[in-house]
């Protein structure tokens, strides 16, 4: 896929559900999901179980691992690339992302950064954001302000993940990209700013790093958290009488 607004190309794949598509998730990073995460065997899992609804999974990837510094952290073209090119092509590739009720976006570390930030810029896209120990340290918390000053503020709901091992600070990535307070002080300053604000974010603490096993662990439930099950809702409002004939 070509992009004007990035002024790159990159590869996108869509994977289809058996059965007609009511979703759309958007996964960053798609390389790292593949392949690092595991993401599509999760998938197929998930759907196998009839865990999920049925959704298109389209995924991302970076252009190139230079851009992906440029384009991650709360960068606005890249944002627009998301919202006036990606989606365009998708709904008119697949006509059943027009009408998806729920509409995802996916990202981990940096892009778990990013997907904030792209729902942020275009408030009522995406219905929910899952961000895997997103990187929400960058620029000395900048998205933080940023969304504390944004009106309208974004409709989506937030899964937010972070590892208790992810306590480093005084990081430096490369030679202008420090990183002075922790992954997971981060992410908890994200969280508050979300509360503050009438959020209710779904805040997952696991037992682990900056890493893609401990990714591949919490992935599955965030799913579950972003594309409920209709047959299970509706056993479970069966199951509590609250259905009469």
């Amino acid at each position: 896929m070509k992009s004007i607004h990035l002024a790159n190309e990159r590869v996108v794949w869509v994977r289809e559900p058996e059965h007609r598509a009511t979703n759309v998730t958007v996964f960053l990073d798609a390389e790292l999901y593949r392949d690092r995460v595991g993401a599509t065997s999760i998938i197929d899992a998930l759907d196998a179980n009839g865990d999920i609804d049925p959704s298109l999974f389209v995924f991302v990837s970076m252009e190139s691992a230079a851009s992906r510094w440029v384009e991650c952290p709360c960068y606005f073209p890249f944002a627009r690339f998301i919202e006036e090119e990606l989606f365009p092509w998708l709904e008119n590739a697949y006509p059943c992302a027009l009408e998806a009720q729920e509409r995802v976006i996916v990202g981990l570390s940096y892009t778990g950064l990013a997907a904030a930030y792209v729902s942020m810029t275009n408030p009522s896209r995406f219905t929910k954001v899952i961000s895997q120990s997103g990187s929400f340290w960058s620029n000395d918390c900048w998205i933080i302000d940023y969304f504390e000053k944004l009106d309208p503020k974004p409709k989506a709901e937030f899964y937010l993940d972070v590892g208790l091992q992810e306590t480093q600070d005084n990081v430096l990535h490369k030679e202008d990209v420090l990183q002075t307070i922790s992954q997971i002080e981060a992410v908890k300053k994200f969280r508050d700013a979300l509360l503050r604000h009438g959020y209710r974010p779904h805040y997952v603490e696991f037992d682990g790093g900056h890493d893609f096993v401990a990714w591949s662990f919490t992935l599955p439930d965030a799913l579950r958290w972003a594309l409920p099950s209709t047959t299970e809702r509706v056993q479970h409002v069966l199951g509590n009488g609250a259905l009469h004939r």
